[in-house]
């Protein structure tokens, strides 16, 4: 299902009145990076706090008080059906636990954008590529988002390359080439 940004921005406005801190870490970092008019997908949310493992009740009774669907994602982190209007968008929420390891820094140096007046965290979409190149998936969607995109910050990608281990940086760097960026 496609929804637009103003539905995009009624779900995080309902989430941070209940005092979520989050950053937009999937693939809706490249839709907003191209100025997409409608968003598809779910909404991956790297929350800073509080903590979906050890606050899970606090995301139940969000989606009990907004009438929303709750469930788990594949590693056990709360996943939202955020119904606004006739649209469903579906929110996971995750942390550093288990697959996802996303370095501290990586958080800290994500840009802010302002989406119809709500101020949302967002990481850069060379932040993204090197994550998704990290875990190996999606290669293919990536190398189309590269073409897609008109200008990628190789300075960023390095920068965020060397927040992970030496052990997995040239890993990264083979997968990122393998889509068509050269570090």
């Amino acid at each position: 299902m496609t929804y637009n940004i103003d539905d995009l921005v009624e779900a995080l406005s309902k989430l941070e009145k209940y005092g979520i801190k989050y950053v937009i870490i999937g693939d809706t970092v490249i839709q907003l990076a191209l100025k997409s008019k409608e968003l598809s997908g779910d909404v991956d949310l790297f929350v800073e706090e509080p903590s979906p493992l050890i606050e899970e009740e606090l995301y139940r009774n969000i989606a009990e008080n907004e009438n929303w669907g709750y469930s788990t994602t594949e590693i056990g982190t709360p996943r939202l059906i955020a119904r606004i209007g006739d649209k469903e968008i579906i929110i996971e929420i995750y942390e550093n636990f288990m697959d996802i390891e996303i370095p501290d820094q990586v958080i800290v140096e994500a840009k802010t954008l302002k989406l119809r007046g709500l101020k949302v965290r967002v990481l850069h979409p060379e932040q993204y590529f090197v994550l998704k190149a990290r875990q190996g998936v999606d290669l293919d969607k990536l190398a189309k988002y590269v073409k897609m995109l008109k200008k990628i910050d190789k300075k960023l990608l390095s920068k965020t390359i060397e927040y992970f281990p030496d052990e997995e940086q040239g890993l990264i760097i083979e997968r990122l080439r393998s889509i068509g960026l050269e570090i």
